[in-house]
């Protein structure tokens, strides 16, 4: 006896469905500075970031037509837990003492560029916005 094969809808829309409603459809990837800068000691996430940071160009390229806005936020040194994820004492030790030494960045403040890039005009798209503390070299 065959199985019936049941297809479930999405419960939540597609991005194009709301952008061809005329509602925001924006997707915001978090990659890094990490991605356009050369750092010592970070090869391995510098290319994972590089790779997030380019998919979206390429997303950019087959969604915006639909008026779906798709951008890249690329922070500096964000005050978080990752220097205890890192395996390469240089690397850890170097973004904990960035983390000691300069006022980094917050959630708080990554949260509030997200919300300005999806608050302008729906024909306006900031395609990539790198955000850094001030006083981080690089």
């Amino acid at each position: 006896m065959a199985r019936e094969v049941r297809r479930h809808r999405p419960r939540r829309r597609h991005l194009t469905d709301a952008a061809a409603q005329g509602k925001p459809a924006d997707l915001i990837n978090t990659s890094s500075v990490a991605a356009t800068r050369v750092l010592a000691k970070f090869s391995v996430y510098s290319g994972t970031k590089a790779y997030v940071s380019h998919l979206t160009r390429l997303l950019r390229v087959e969604l915006g037509p639909r008026m779906v806005r798709v951008a890249t936020i690329e922070p500096g040194m964000v005050d978080t837990e990752l220097p205890d994820h890192v395996t390469d004492p240089d690397a850890s030790k170097l973004m904990a003492d960035l983390i000691r030494d300069i006022d980094c960045l917050r959630s708080a403040d990554i949260a509030e560029t997200v919300a300005f890039m999806a608050a302008v005009p729906r024909h306006v798209n900031l395609t990539e916005i790198t955000v850094m503390p001030t006083a981080q070299a690089i």
